[in-house]
């Protein structure tokens, strides 16, 4: 498959990994022109920290990488991404744009193998999971870094599809969310463990459920194309 171009509406901004070939990248998707999802590769993060944010139109060249069975999944030269300003402006245009691209349940994404989607859930509870933290590691500088620097953390949800799908009309799903934003929000107060749990709580479940209309975009873990979902971008306005 050779390259082509390709106008991007950013919807997801992922938490950064590691890559020993690219540093630091953010998982970032959304929709082209076509309304097709894409998940681009690499974004490394000085790039996402310069340049894009969530809603911005960017065009990009893009083929599809060798080892990557994700239809939606491209490869692109981070060098030249060209910046077209933001695609939606508007709070309630963001609101209708979201609600014309969920879909009921994650049978059809599943039934489709499709690796990306987005659902307007039903949010039942939320927990904050403690991990072990990773050992600090340093560059070549002498510069200290993690590979994983939100992996300290774990946020789930439990939630269902609108319509109840083959998973969650027997138990409802439970999936670690990705979020860059969540993430840091989490880091605005760790410092206060006790106190990050109560705001991140609130804002992050109580006012999702009962404030805020709420959207979920889901993906695909590289490794586990069609069997591992995870929550990588949230989406919330004032119902």
């Amino acid at each position: 498959m050779g390259w082509e171009k390709e106008t991007i509406t950013v919807l997801v901004e992922a938490a950064p990994t590691w890559s020993k070939k690219y540093g630091y990248l953010i998982c970032t998707a959304g929709l082209n022109e076509k309304g097709e999802w894409r998940r681009l590769y690499p974004m490394p993060l000085d790039i996402v920290l310069s340049k894009i944010r969530r809603w911005d139109l960017i065009e990009v060249e893009t083929t599809k990488p060798e080892h990557d069975a994700r239809k939606e999944s491209r490869k692109i030269n981070p060098d030249l991404i060209i910046h077209r300003g933001k695609s939606l402006i508007d709070r309630e245009e963001k609101r209708s744009f979201l609600n014309n691209l969920s879909e009921k349940s994650l049978d059809s994404a599943q039934t489709e193998k499709r690796t990306l989607t987005m659902i307007k859930p039903e949010v039942l509870d939320f927990y904050i999971e403690e991990r072990k933290e990773e050992r600090i590691q340093l560059t070549l500088n002498g510069k200290p870094f993690r590979k994983q620097p939100y992996g300290d953390i774990g946020l789930f949800y439990r939630w269902k599809c609108p319509v109840p799908c083959k998973g969650c009309i027997k138990r409802p799903h439970m999936m670690e969310c990705f979020d860059w934003g969540a993430n840091q929000l989490w880091k605005r107060y760790e410092a206060n463990p006790e106190e990050a749990k109560e705001k991140v709580t609130r804002k992050l479940f109580f006012d999702m459920r009962d404030r805020f209309d709420t959207w979920f975009a889901l993906g695909t873990h590289s490794r586990y194309p069609f069997l591992r979902w995870m929550i990588i971008g949230l989406f919330w306005f004032k119902k």
